[in-house]
Formats: structure tokens, sequence, C-alpha cells
């Protein structure tokens, strides 16, 4: 069914104001959502690459998912729409719950059926020959139990993809897992089975895909071996969800990166020393001589991953987590060689195996070793250094143990996303609830490469900045206390004051709270001075896992750091209080904060007024998000940093945030809280 610009623009009103309470019960029409569906589908039709920053409330999935859907079915048909998402959350939102119900209104009004799927990397989902041939490993007692459960699983399942699996232990799923370089694609006796290539095929025919940004960009790095092909026949609509992480997952995918926990991964798949077992053991055609020196080999590089990154381990100072490198040659190079002498045993196998599949396998190995010693002595070079940051991050596993990797990351992405994206998609629209600092869109801009005089096809980039449907004035204190010290000059002082204010702050609502940290360091201080009967979870397992324990416990508190900022939902009384200790500034020694401060500082820039003060706007607003999901939700934001109140850049951060009553009296906060829990609010 085609119809006319001006008719489908009715009828998208006559949806959002009349239509959709029909098929949503808690649907509430939104002026601010009908604005902002009419500006994509605009931006659709004339090729725009569009920004929109669309508060908490407003709807933003209904309000591209509708226009979208109407684009491809009313106005071109050879239309596909990818949208990628950061969270699997937000995917399993819109698959599960928006995606039905914007089904069954299209096909009612227009009579029109929508294809749509969500797709995930391929390590998602079960490759049936790795499970064969793990079966006839001598499997331990448990490994076994778990593969039964794993078996039995498959049996329902259609489409053999992790995220149906509620727990899973992941050592067994890393086992049995799809490995794009291990897959023999059409000559893999399971390739007809196959539930990643039979999901793979369907993809083509789909109006609407659904992936993560980690996925849609090594789909773009790998010249587009995940999704279908970009062709002249087809259109294709890209949509950014939850753009604000967008900048980080580029960074990642145009960079490198090798860590110790990866070459471990790799001895153990060759020959895992313990368990005794590996793809050693499966060479069936390979002489014992070579199994045996092979075996030696990778003893001889476990060994050498050990001595590398525990003297690498020795230069990071105490106490830091990241350290940058400028000088070649940091530590001595033991890794190569033992790698090398690795992938002289796999270039020999080649002129003994007598199986294609066995060859495959030489070949795969061969590539990865390749992989790895090309980025380890990059890094090791450290070459380009005004185009690249060569730094090391380490950080602690869920087991306890430590990772550390190299890492290689680009000072500049724009000419990169010139040439992939934007060169590329016309229509790509970036939406969030945080995207602009100061009514400006410039850091976010920056962030993803928008640069006009870098990036030509830029130039037809418009802005929309929304206002939030909730009536923050009314359902929101922002608490900013007085005689604070100021965390940069007295911190030892700072951390005894607002431990006193944090407990304060919890009696009053007796739990239902998050305290939002910017470190490790003062969250594991306050966890461990402070004096409560409440029950406290703090981030060290899963954040999911966190998550739930949190709603299910009566007068809960949650300590976190970084990740519970972000992609939380919790609405109504089980979260009304939100405490920030400090303003959330990058750490300024970052080795990419650092970086990226030198470079703009040598173009003249000012790195913290263009930089470092809006990346913490932006974060800041994404944790006082947390609070108001709905229009009946109700609470307290109390910021304990005083920089926000006694320096110049204090009134960005509140411009920036949404208008409500500011306070520096306990007494009122007592009393807004009072008055709503007596009113049922």
């Amino acid at each position: 069914m085609y119809i006319t610009n001006q008719s489908i623009d009715l009828l998208l009103q006559d949806i959002f104001v009349k239509k959709l309470h029909n098929y949503l019960s808690h649907f509430e029409y939104r002026e601010q959502q009908l604005i902002m569906a009419k500006k994509i589908l605009d931006g659709f039709t004339e090729s725009k690459k569009l920004i929109i920053e669309a508060p908490t409330g407003i709807g933003k999935s209904l309000a591209y998912l509708v226009p979208a859907v109407l684009y491809v079915k009313a106005i071109n048909k050879n239309t596909r729409v990818i949208i990628s998402t950061y969270t699997k959350t937000l995917q399993q939102q819109l698959i599960n719950k928006d995606l039905p119900v914007v089904s069954q209104l299209i096909r009612d009004l227009i009579d029109e059926e929508i294809r749509y799927t969500a797709f995930f990397g391929s390590e998602n989902y079960v490759c049936l020959n790795r499970l064969y041939e793990f079966k006839s490993e001598l499997l331990t007692t448990n490994e076994f139990i778990k593969l039964q459960s794993i078996e039995e699983w498959l049996q329902h399942s259609e489409t053999g993809c992790v995220e149906e699996i509620k727990s899973v232990d992941m050592e067994l799923w890393q086992e049995i897992n799809r490995e794009v370089d291990l897959c023999r694609g059409k000559h893999c006796k399971f390739y007809d089975q196959c539930y990643y290539y039979k999901k793979l095929s369907t993809l083509k025919f789909m109006d609407i895909i659904i992936v993560n940004h980690h996925l849609f960009f090594a789909n773009i790095i790998s010249s587009n071996r995940f999704l279908p092909k970009n062709n002249q026949e087809t259109e294709e609509i890209i949509v950014f969800d939850e753009a604000h992480n967008l900048g980080n997952v580029i960074l990642q995918w145009l960079g490198h990166e090798v860590s110790n926990t990866q070459l471990k991964y790799l001895c153990n798949q060759i020959y895992n020393l313990k368990k005794q077992r590996g793809l050693v053991t499966k060479l069936k055609s390979l002489p014992e001589s070579w199994k045996q020196n092979t075996i030696n080999s990778v003893a001889n590089l476990v060994a050498a991953i050990g001595q590398f990154f525990s003297e690498l381990n020795t230069k990071i100072p105490e106490g830091k987590f990241e350290f940058r490198v400028f000088t070649a040659g940091i530590v001595e190079d033991v890794l190569t060689p033992a790698l090398t002498e690795l992938l002289t045993q796999f270039k020999s196998a080649k002129n003994m195996v007598k199986t294609d599949e066995e060859m495959f396998k030489i070949n795969s190995y061969t590539r990865r070793i390749l992989n790895f010693i090309s980025i380890i002595n990059l890094w090791l070079k450290c070459e380009n250094i005004k185009d690249y940051i060569y730094w090391v991050e380490k950080e602690e596993t869920k087991r306890k143990t430590l990772k550390i990797t190299l890492r290689i990351t680009p000072l500049e992405i724009a000419q990169e996303m010139q040439e992939k994206i934007y060169s590329i998609y016309d229509k790509i629209l970036f939406t969030s609830a945080t995207l602009c600092v100061n009514k400006k869109y410039d850091f976010f801009k920056l962030s993803v490469g928008l640069q006009p005089e870098i990036t030509p096809y830029v130039s037809t980039t418009e802005q929309l900045t929304l206002n939030s449907p909730f009536d923050y004035k009314k359902n929101v204190v922002l608490y900013l206390p007085e005689n604070i010290p100021d965390p940069r000059q007295e911190y030892d002082l700072y951390k005894v004051v607002i431990l006193d204010v944090i407990k304060n702050l919890l009696e009053l609502t007796q739990g239902d709270t998050f305290v939002l940290f910017t470190s490790f360091e003062l969250m594991n201080w306050i966890a461990n001075n402070i004096k409560t009967q409440l029950k406290i979870f703090i981030q060290s397992t899963s954040k999911y896992k966190l998550l739930e324990e949190f709603k299910n416990t009566r007068n809960a508190v949650l300590f976190g750091v970084d990740t519970f900022w972000q992609g939380v939902d919790i609405p109504g009384e089980k979260l009304i209080s939100i405490i920030i200790p400090k303003l959330p500034f990058d750490v300024p020694d970052h080795p990419v904060t650092e970086a990226k401060t030198e470079k703009m500082q040598l173009e003249g820039k000012d790195p913290f007024k263009e930089y470092l003060l809006p990346n913490a706007i932006i974060k800041l607003k994404q944790g006082f998000g947390r609070l108001i999901r709905r229009n009946t939700d109700w609470g307290l934001i109390s910021i304990l940093d005083p920089r926000i109140r006694t320096k110049w850049y204090g009134k960005f951060f509140l411009n920036s945030l949404p208008e409500c009553r500011i306070t520096s009296d306990i007494s009122i906060v007592e009393q807004f809280y009072n008055n709503k829990k007596k009113n049922g609010c």
C-alpha cells in the first residue's frame, strides 16, 4: 500500500492521538512523542541524519518504530531498518513488547505484515559441530551433567541462542558456542541444522533487524560478514538507540587489543594442560611426535604469558588500573617468540594432516596466532603515538583473577566513520535521553565523528531536543548539602563528612536507594565504614543478578560504580533516592582521557570545557535519569560534591538537569519525603 506524504502525516498523527491507546492500556498521548515521530518520518523521507534527545517518559521506542514501519510499508518497500541498541534489556523490550504492538497496529490500519527479528553475535549461538566434538571428550561428571541440561534445552529451542537460557556455565558455553573462524559454513556436516545459519538466512527477508552496537560495528569492520549486505536494490535505515554509548564502542572496534585471558584461552583450546584435552587430541592424522612438541609449545606459551604479564603488572603504579605507554619495549618480549614457536608447529602440520576438516582447523588457529603476534608487535613497538594511544588496563574478573589487556586506541575516528558509515548510509537516527550539553550537541558529534569539516556526508544532520513530560518540580527534590569539603583539596575529610550525610539519608528513606560512585576505592571505603542495619548490595557480581536481589529485598541499598549509572529501570517506590557522592568527571590521567586532552590543547582548544565537562554532564544526566521512570514516580537526588555550587562550571551541570526544587536544607528534604509517604504517592 502506497500513500501520499500528506496522508501519511495525518495517519501518523491519528496513530498517536487516537489509535495507540487501543493497543496499550497504559498509553498516554504525549505531544513530544508525536513531534519526534514526525521529525523522524521527515528525516527518513528527505535522507537526513538526525540527532534527537528524548528524555525518559517520552516513549522514544514507539516514536521511531511507528514512522520506521510506515516508511517501510507505505513509502519504500525496498527498505530495511537496522536498530542498534547498547543493552540487551532494550533489545528484549523492542522484540517482546514494542514491536508486537506496532505490528498489530499496522496490520489493522493498512493491512501490512511487519517482519522483524533480533540477531546476536555468533558467539551467542550453539555450534552443533563443536557440541558433537565436546561430547566425545573425556568429560568430568560435572561437565556431563551441565552438557545434559544444554541438550535438553536444545530439544525445544528454535533459536539455539544462549539468550533463551536463564543461567549458563560460561566455561562450558565457550566449548560449544559458534566461533567465526572455526566455522566451516556449508562444508560443515551440521550446516543444514545450524541455528546460526538458519537465523542468518532469514535476515534478508526482514523489515526490521535488532542488533547491538558491538555487532553492528563488528559487521562494519568485517565488511558485512554478519548482516545482509547493503545493495542498490535495498535501502537501509540505521537507528542508533542508547546512542550516548556509541563513542566508546567505536573506539573499541577501530582499535586493537589482546589480553592474558585471551592468550590463555587460545592455549586451552589447543591443549588444556589441566584437563589434558583440546585441538591436539582431536587431530587424529598427526603423529604423536607433533602432538607432544605442540603440547610443549603450549606449556612454554603458558609460562611466557605468566612472565610477560607479571612483569608488565609491576610497571603499573600501585592503585592504578590503567597505564599509558610511550616508549617501545617496556617489558621483555617473551610472548612473540613463544607464539612463533607454536606458529611453527602449526605450519609444519599443514604437510601432515590428511583431511580437509583438519586442514581447516590448522589454518584457523594459524591465523589466530598470527593476529596475536601482529597486535603484540604493534603494541610493543609503540609507533605513531600522535595518532594512537598505547596503554594497559587491568581488572579483576568474577573469579578474582587478574585480567591485563594491551590496548591500542585511535585518537581520530571521523575519517573512518565517514568511509565506513556516513558515506554509505543516508538515513541515520541517533537517539538517547542524554545527548546534549547545555542544549548543544558538539560533544556527541565529536564522539561519533560527525564533523562536517572532515566528513562532508554529514552536512544534512539535523537536531531536536525534546522537553520531558514529567513534572520534576512537583516530584523531585535536588539536595545539595552545604559545608562539604572539596574532594580535590581535602579528600580524607570529605570522605568522613559525606559518610554521615549518606548515613542520614539512608535512615530517612530506610533504603530504596542507589548510591552511585565514581570509583571503587570510595565505594569500598564508605561500605566498610558505614554503620547501618539496612541491607547493602555492593557491586561485585553481575549487574542483572545484583538488581534482582535489590528489587526483591526490603530496605535495600545498592552501591554501584559506572554500569549502574545507566541502563537501569526500577520504577515505583523501590527506588526513591539516588545519592551521588562525586561529580562523575573522568579520571584525568586515564590514558584515553589524557591523550585526548593533550591533542585538544595542541589544537588550541580547551579540553576541560570541550571534553571533560561535557562528558561528566552526560554521565550525571544518566544517573539522574534512574529516578523518574513514569508519571507517578517521585524521589530525592542528593549530590554531595560542593563543586556543583562553588565552581563556575556548576551551573552547566544544573542547567542540563530537569528543572526541579533545589535545596541545601535537610528539613525541606525530610518534609518532602514524609509528605509523599503520607499521601501514598
